[in-house]
């Protein structure tokens, strides 16, 4: 981890999402005094589960996994983050800790602002506020979503959801799976490296699918669409 000696301002940054184009040139400014650039390599650890939550994390450039850990060392990949996007925001109003970790998948950028400026600009920018809602509100409906699948599907339904979600996702990249284990394909889906390793296997043989190493390319997305439904 790096404090980047080359930090940019947010008028100058290309990576400004749709909730800070509602800023003034201003309140930019407001933001630039309360937040600091850092640079992660590719493993490291930006935040942990019950950490206290002293600023929100905005994602410049990389990938970023958030996990819910459980007992045994167990793991649950909830999602992956991408640029333009937060990390904490529900301690705004929630509780004062995070209740994930976050580990970047590649070298990541990120801006952590804190939460008091993003409060303050939340209070008296309205359209600003209305953007961070709609953002929250877009997370939240993929996370019922996931909590469905994971309820109500089967293994090879699971895995399925998981790699249309992965070849269909906005990753800025283009081969997301090469940043990717087969344990955190297996933990995305709720299930163990064993299965997911076996079942993607099934896959390949049925020519869904093609395993080169690490790399996986989607052949049928078709049926892999028919396999999510089927559950």
């Amino acid at each position: 981890m790096d404090e980047t000696s080359e930090s940019i301002t947010c008028k100058e940054c290309q990576k400004i999402s749709r909730c800070f184009r509602q800023l003034l040139p201003s309140e930019l400014d407001f933001i630039d005094h309360y937040k600091v650039q850092i640079h992660y390599s590719m493993g490291e650890d930006v935040c942990k589960q019950g950490a206290f939550a002293s600023s929100i994390i905005y994602i410049l450039d990389g990938l970023i996994k958030l996990s819910i850990e459980g007992p045994n060392n167990k793991s649950f990949i909830l999602r992956i983050v991408i640029p333009t996007e937060f990390i904490g925001l529900s301690s705004l109003y929630g509780e004062n800790t995070y209740h994930y970790s976050a580990r970047t998948l590649m070298d990541t950028t990120i801006c952590m602002i804190e939460k008091e400026s993003i409060n303050k600009l939340i209070r008296e920018n309205g359209v600003f506020a209305s953007e961070i809602i709609k953002w929250h509100c877009h997370i939240q409906t993929d996370h019922y979503k996931k909590i469905q699948s994971l309820t109500y599907k089967q293994l090879h339904g699971r895995l399925a959801d998981t790699l249309i979600y992965l070849s269909r996702g906005n990753f800025g990249i283009n081969n997301v799976f090469k940043y990717l284990t087969r344990k955190d394909l297996a933990e995305l889906s709720a299930m163990s490296t064993e299965g997911a390793v076996r079942i993607l296997s099934e896959f390949d043989k049925d020519g869904i699918i093609e395993l080169k190493g690490k790399d996986i390319r989607i052949l049928d997305l078709e049926k892999l669409v028919k396999i999510s439904k089927a559950g």
